[in-house]
């Protein structure tokens, strides 16, 4: 079978493939398809609705108690004496009026909020370098993250790849991740960096092709 009668996105270790990105005929060789820019979105939307359970969950344990107390502020009626609020109740006077500041107390949150910020980190990095090589939300969309040549990535490239997505990728615009759809292995900004790809991972399987 000739190269040309497979779909784009089929790919082959770094080294294995030619010009056009389709494998060449290489004795059974591991063969993939590229996770497109959709299967990425939903994978995504999965962890996100995983990721704020979470946090919601550890929120409400962790998170400080907030706190309302009420100041009576008098304001001065025409004759420039000041009522409160038991004197509205007791004497009818429309002229006159005080109002409530809320004062908003709480705890130490600074500790607490470093923790949920870890969270996503964590999720990500440890999910991704497991042997798993893929978040919840990438398994049930059947995807995976592997380097270059198909294998399992450290924690070291996880935690590179993570930063790369929440400094770069996703503030400047989501252009880091709008790559996907461009790049000829369906890279985002921090697949590039990292030297990783997502690939679908029913799809990946011994194949011979003829030369």
């Amino acid at each position: 079978m000739s190269s040309s009668a497979f779909p784009p996105g089929w790919g082959q270790p770094s080294g294995t493939q030619n010009g056009a990105g389709f494998p060449q005929g290489n004795n059974g060789r591991p063969v993939w398809i590229y996770a497109g820019f959709w299967w990425r979105v939903w994978a995504f939307l999965i962890d996100s609705l995983i990721l704020t359970m979470v946090n919601a969950v550890l929120g409400y344990f962790i998170l400080p108690d907030f706190k309302v107390q009420w100041e009576e502020l008098p304001v001065p009626d025409a004759s420039g004496q000041t009522v409160d609020v038991v004197d509205i109740a007791q004497h009818v006077q429309p002229d006159t009026i005080s109002v409530l500041i809320p004062h908003i107390q709480a705890g130490n949150w600074h500790l607490p909020g470093l923790l949920l910020a870890l969270v996503p980190a964590l999720y990500f990095i440890l999910f991704e370098s497991s042997r798993f090589r893929a978040t919840p939300g990438k398994r049930l969309c059947q995807l995976e993250v592997t380097t270059l040549d198909g294998a399992r990535i450290s924690i070291g490239r996880a935690t590179l790849r993570f930063l790369i997505k929440a400094l770069l990728s996703f503030p400047l615009l989501y252009i880091g991740v709008l790559m996907v759809a461009f790049t000829r292995r369906k890279q985002a900004l921090h697949d590039l960096i990292a030297g990783t790809l997502v690939i679908r991972a029913e799809n990946t399987q011994l194949v011979t092709f003829d030369s």
